[in-house]
């Protein structure tokens, strides 16, 4: 695998890249890191050249000096994908990737080929810094993630990222409705959510999937928050089976 550091604006990108073929995009979620898709970039990048950015202020990417919200990640990961030339890729969104992801594709459906949404956030929560700090305690292991093995990546990352940075994420996606984008996002699109999840509920999904315009919703028994890396053959096989479908 490749390395980079690229500049966009005033945040440096950290991100991660391998294989050759058509362009996919993986986003990680709230907490996360370019280790989060540890289990799905080797597969993929048998058939594709994969691109993973680590968003700002998570991983090696570093933040600028003013706060960087769902909006400014948006910006951040369009503008990141201009400066390496990566056009029309698959994009696969995981939580909060997936509600970046939602923001990029309902501005600018034609920057993307298609669109995958893994438990993705982006159905608001009361707006209340309590309510945040629940969310984000839900987040870390071992409530939300099936897979023991994970924890320590996802216990490692947060306290990477650090507390500030993990409660301003988390208050402005649970504050973030991405309903009223959902039928402008034209795009191919494959939701995948676990039947475990306790964060994020497959509810959540199939409103997601019925406001789509070209949507389906695909549920993997015995996976929580995490299905890519709770049941990772089972996710790698419905995502590359998506991807690689004939053109409609």
């Amino acid at each position: 695998m490749e390395r980079a550091f690229t500049n966009v604006g005033d945040v440096r990108i950290h991100s991660v890249h391998g294989g050759a073929g058509p362009p996919v995009v993986l986003l990680h979620g709230l907490a996360g890191s370019s280790r989060w898709w540890r289990y799905t970039l080797p597969v993929l990048a048998q058939e594709f050249r994969v691109h993973v950015p680590e968003l700002v202020g998570f991983g090696a990417s570093r933040p600028g000096p003013r706060r960087a919200g769902i909006v400014e990640m948006t910006a951040a990961v369009r503008d990141w994908m201009d400066a390496l030339g990566i056009e029309r890729p698959h994009l696969i969104g995981h939580s909060m990737g997936g509600q970046i992801a939602i923001h990029l594709c309902a501005a600018e459906p034609a920057r993307v080929h298609r669109l995958v949404l893994a438990a993705a956030t982006g159905i608001p929560r009361p707006l209340a810094l309590t309510e945040a700090a629940r969310f984000l305690a839900g987040a870390l292991p071992p409530r939300a993630w099936g897979t023991p093995a994970f924890h320590l990546t996802v216990a490692a990352d947060a306290l990477r990222a650090g507390p500030r940075t993990l409660l301003r994420a988390a208050t402005d996606l649970l504050t973030d409705d991405v309903r009223p984008l959902l039928s402008r996002v034209t795009n191919e699109t494959l939701l995948v959510w676990g039947a475990l999840d306790p964060l994020i509920p497959v509810e959540h999904g199939q409103a997601m999937a019925e406001a789509l315009p070209d949507a389906r919703l695909v549920v993997l028994t015995d996976a929580a928050h995490n299905a890519m890396a709770d049941r990772p053959l089972e996710f790698n096989r419905v995502v590359l089976d998506f991807l690689e479908a004939p053109e409609r």
